[in-house]
């Protein structure tokens, strides 16, 4: 007796179809914890500094700014139950203004500002080997140089845009552009000027990073043969073009 088998129907790819939605379950559960942890309008703060963290900032002695206060001189600090002082990021900004404008018995400068015959400095935190530390230098080095009463660009050049979390963005999330629109080669290409964001620290700006980042290796090599034109060829300058549309307003970009 012959049995015929049934025809095989199409089977779909179930286990396909389940990977996928168990990764929009995972996507939507993150971006709720994101939303509860993070929500759009909060802003990432920046602790008040003690009086000897001022002062070593402002290259002063602790008793300089003790007497402005006494003296009504200057931004008030807040002052706790145990007369302890401590002064906003944006308050030390304000100190020292007045310290270059009512407190100088010599040529020294507290705001540091370069003057317009000085260049501006780049510094780059460069390093093939992953987990090196690039980040966390450059945030600190950046953080450091805007305390220090310098104006300060940041600029995230890695597609994972940690840097850029770390000043409370949300590239995923938050939509922002990155320096990618300001060196693509099509004509959806923007002015740097429409990307940096300001963080939260005063004289602190980012330009932040996104995956686009990755898509400049690739368009690249298409740029480079493309006969009609030699834009690609130069393809090392274009993010020097690009902050030299920004250098009048920073000392230092990182």
């Amino acid at each position: 007796m012959n049995v015929s088998s049934p025809v095989p129907t199409k089977v779909p790819l179930l286990f396909e179809k389940s990977i996928l939605d168990q990764g929009d379950q995972i996507s939507k559960k993150l971006h709720l914890l994101s939303m509860q942890r993070f929500p759009p309008h909060a802003k990432k703060n920046l602790r008040s500094f003690s009086l000897a963290e001022v002062a070593t900032y402002l290259g002063v002695s602790q008793s300089h700014l003790k007497k402005l206060h006494l003296e009504g001189k200057g931004p008030v600090p807040e002052t706790s139950t145990s007369g302890r002082r401590s002064y906003t990021a944006e308050q030390m900004l304000e100190l020292r203004q007045y310290l270059d404008q009512y407190g100088r018995s010599d040529a020294r400068m507290y705001v540091p500002h370069r003057r317009p015959s000085e260049k501006l400095q780049i510094l780059a935190v460069v390093n093939f080997k992953g987990g090196s530390g690039k980040t966390t230098t450059a945030a600190h080095l950046a953080q450091y140089l805007a305390l220090t009463g310098h104006r300060v660009l940041a600029v995230d050049l890695d597609p994972q845009a940690s840097l850029s979390s770390l000043h409370g963005f949300q590239p995923e999330l938050d939509q922002t552009r990155s320096l990618y629109d300001a060196i693509r080669y099509d004509d959806e290409r923007v002015p740097l000027s429409e990307i940096i964001k300001p963080t939260n620290f005063p004289g602190l700006d980012i330009v932040p990073a996104n995956l686009e980042l990755q898509e400049f290796e690739y368009d690249t090599p298409l740029a480079m043969t493309d006969k009609s034109s030699n834009v690609g060829r130069a393809f090392f300058t274009r993010i020097s073009k690009a902050l030299m549309e920004v250098d009048d307003r920073y000392d230092v970009i990182v």
